[in-house]
């Protein structure tokens, strides 16, 4: 991802309502959930107010994931590896770079990089608002024992509403590659006897 492009968080997603309501949190199942009980409670006791209520409940969650869904968000993401080749039990550090290239600000931004278990635990980040073209960087570091080859990625992309109803999970396609080598060991000066060819 040494130049990532602006990823698929613009909320195009095709499929319709079901795959929209997949991205209810538990809270948002909740909420809805609270609202069917309370307007089958207000049918059955004939309460009015409390239909109300259980309407305003069905409505929230489902708001949210209408706003999340058809909000025009434009991500851009970049990361760089420094250095890509490292000698066994020696530290890389990785660089990401989220821009904002709408002109809009973003909700709440949680990242999370996929790298193989090896390299240590899969590193996670929440971005606050990112103002309209604004950027934020992060960075992590890997380090791995065993030499090999260790791809890094796909990033991930999760963005909530400010209520915390639903979220919206996309990736970056990009991969690096971080390629770990042999320590090599210093030898220690010999001196050639006199006769040796």
């Amino acid at each position: 991802m040494a130049s990532g492009g602006p990823a698929a968080v613009d909320g195009e997603d095709k499929g319709g309502l079901r795959p929209a309501l997949s991205g209810l949190t538990t809270r948002g199942r909740s909420f809805l959930a609270a609202g069917v009980a309370a307007a089958v409670c207000a049918f059955v006791l004939g309460q009015s107010n409390l239909l109300q209520v259980g309407f305003l409940l069905i409505a929230l969650p489902l708001v949210c994931v209408a706003v999340l869904y058809h909000t025009r968000y434009r991500v851009a993401g970049s990361r760089r590896l420094s250095p890509a080749r490292v000698p066994a039990g020696s530290e890389a550090r990785v660089h990401l770079r989220m821009d904002n290239v709408t002109r809009m600000p973003t909700g709440l931004l949680m990242l999370q990089d996929h790298v193989p278990y090896v390299l240590g635990p899969r590193p996670r980040f929440v971005l606050d608002r990112v103002e309209p073209g604004g950027r934020r960087e992060v960075s992590y570091r890997v380090r791995s024992d065993l030499r090999g080859r260790y791809p890094l990625g796909p990033l991930q992309l999760r963005l909530s509403d400010p209520f915390g109803m639903c979220e919206l999970t996309r990736s970056f396609s990009a991969f690096d590659t971080l390629t770990v080598v042999p320590r090599t060991e210093p030898l220690p000066p010999v001196r050639l006897p006199r006769g040796a060819p």
